[in-house]
Order: structure tokens, then C-alpha cells, then sequence
């Protein structure tokens, strides 16, 4: 792909912003902020990786560092350090202010080289969107950092309850910007979804033939469903979210799907590839009732202020 130049409002994905938004308003945020950046220095993770995990680089496993660069270079951001360890196919990004992302293993195992860039350009996005301070404080209260944690009952004394339930709601939400963002530096959704398929369970020798993306998104457009038939699905249906740290996958790759097929990211791309401005977000010309934003016909919900724009005429459903 073309070095191109992304900002994070090129891809900020609204229920993002919504969760970010109520998350920084539960009373205790920034208390617990600062509380964790004095007790769980960057520097304590740093000095873990560099003495039991390995450095890639251009002297170290060149072949799949190379891969990280032109990402960084495409987002304007630093290149953070890029460590492999013993792992479950699986990538995170921790380090506030010195970024560091680290891959776990059998990613090669399971994900050919084109899906191991999109799993690097996801993580990147979180770092292009400041995602990071955030998201470490949630994989240390919730147990995903492993071996680097040792912390997470420190950590999680810090948090009230509510906090801890607002944390880990946008932590999921998160995703879905880093998705957008690994979407647009590799030019389309195809590569993110078969990754996405392949770490939940599809073989990557399986022939792309028998994989059908669209069946499985309209596995979400059934669960969509299922939640509205009686209120005691709804309440059961939401307890799936209660513990999981990302989105379910099925509604994770039907977003993929919306996202790839917008008129926002087509804009996107041709300002990034330099085709021209076309006029502000595609706006449908109707204004947001929560912001008075405009907005474009095929948003679900504004990149403004996150509110539902079902009343938009010609709104996707």
C-alpha cells in the first residue's frame, strides 16, 4: 500500500468515544490514574520484556519486523518496541510512555504474514487513538497481561466497582476503533477477517472457499434478535459481556463489514491517498439531534457525540 496519512478521527468508531466518554465521567477515574501510573511504572514491563522476551528488529527476525514500520510511518505515530514470548495466538500493546507491542507465538502458527501486518496496524490504531494508559489499567485489573502482571489485585483495589464495569466496557469498544484502523492502512476488511477467523478456530490451511463471511454475520444480525424477543433473553444475552475483554465475534466482523463497505471510509481513503477532499463526512445533510453534527447517511450513530441516528433518513440498519 501507498504511505498514506490517517489521524485518529479518520476511524474513531462511535461506541468508542460513547464508552470513552462515560468512562472518564465515573467519579474516582482520574484518582485511580495517577494512582496506577506512580505504583505500576512503564519501566517495572519494560525491564520484564527485555530480560525474558525477544527484541524484533532489523538485526532480529527482520522478516517480521519489517512489517511494522510502514504502519507507524502510515499513522504518524513512533515505532514502539516489538517483542515476541511463548503465547496463545495473541497481540497487546501496553507501555504509557514507552509503547511497547508484543506478539505472542503461535500467531505464526495460525496467521499467515498479510494477517500478521493487520494484527500489528489493530495494534498500532490503539496507539494512533491513545488507547493505551487506559487499556493497561484494564488488562492488569482483569488479569490479560499473564506473566507481566502479578498486579491485578493492586490494581483492581484502586477501582470501585462501577469504574471497573466502565473500564471494561470501553476496553471492548476500543476494539472496534482498532479494527477501523487496521481496515483502512490495509485498504479493505479482507485480511482483518480472516485473521479474525483463524484465531477463533478456522485452520489457516483451510481453502478460502468454504469460508462465508456473510453467514457469520448474519449471526449477529440473530443475536440482535434473540436479545429483543423477552427481557429475560435480554438480561441473559447481556451476561455474555460481563467477563470478555473484546467484542463478540460475530458482531466484531459484521462491524468490520459495515465499516469496509462505508462511504466513510472511502472517503477516508481517497483523502489518505490524496484524490481530492470531498465535502465534510458524505453528510446526509440531516444534523445530529445530540450534537448537531452533521452526519453521514450510512453512520448507525454519530462520531460526534455517539448517539443513535436510526431517525436519519437513509441511516444504515
Amino acid at each position: 500500500m501507498t504511505l498514506a496519512s490517517f489521524n485518529t478521527d479518520d476511524f474513531l468508531h462511535p461506541l468508542d468515544l460513547a464508552a470513552r466518554q462515560r468512562l472518564e465521567k465515573v467519579p474516582g477515574l482520574q484518582a485511580a490514574t495517577k494512582k496506577y501510573r506512580s505504583m505500576i511504572a512503564d519501566r517495572r514491563d519494560r525491564a520484564w520484556l527485555l530480560s525474558n522476551a525477544i527484541r524484533l528488529g532489523p538485526q532480529q527476525f527482520p522478516d517480521v519486523y519489517k512489517l511494522l514500520p510502514p504502519i507507524c510511518d502510515a499513522f504518524g505515530i513512533e515505532r514502539p518496541a516489538l517483542y515476541l514470548m511463548p503465547g496463545p495466538a495473541n497481540a497487546m500493546t501496553i507501555g504509557h510512555s514507552r509503547t511497547c507491542i508484543v506478539l505472542h507465538n503461535e500467531v505464526f502458527r495460525d496467521l499467515p504474514e498479510d494477517e500478521i501486518q493487520a494484527v500489528l496496524a489493530h495494534e498500532c490504531g490503539h496507539i494512533l487513538a491513545e488507547h493505551v494508559l487506559y487499556r493497561q489499567m484494564a488488562l492488569a485489573v482483569f488479569g490479560g497481561m499473564g506473566a507481566l502482571s502479578g498486579k491485578a489485585g493492586m490494581v483492581a483495589a484502586l477501582l470501585s466497582e462501577p469504574l471497573k464495569a466502565a473500564l471494561l466496557d470501553w476496553y471492548r469498544k476500543s476494539e472496534l476503533t482498532a479494527d477501523r484502523a487496521a481496515v483502512a492502512f490495509m485498504g479493505g476488511p479482507d485480511e482483518l477477517q480472516r485473521a479474525l477467523f483463524h484465531l477463533n478456530g478456522i485452520p489457516k490451511w483451510l481453502p478460502k472457499d468454504q469460508i462465508n463471511y456473510d453467514a457469520f454475520a448474519a449471526q449477529a444480525d440473530e443475536f440482535d434478535a434473540a436479545m429483543n424477543e423477552t427481557k429475560l433473553d435480554r438480561f441473559l444475552l447481556r451476561q455474555l459481556d460481563n467477563d470478555a475483554t473484546h467484542p463478540n465475534p460475530a458482531l466484531r466482523l459484521r462491524e468490520i463489514r459495515r465499516w469496509a463497505d462505508s462511504e466513510t471510509l472511502r472517503q477516508v481513503m481517497a483523502i489518505a491517498k490524496g484524490a481530492g477532499t470531498p465535502s465534510i463526512d458524505g453528510s446526509s445533510g440531516e444534523p445530529c439531534g445530540g450534537c448537531a453534527r452533521p452526519v453521514s447517511a450510512d453512520w448507525l450513530f454519530c462520531q460526534g457525540c455517539g448517539a443513535a441516528l436510526a431517525a436519519v433518513p437513509g441511516a444504515a440498519s
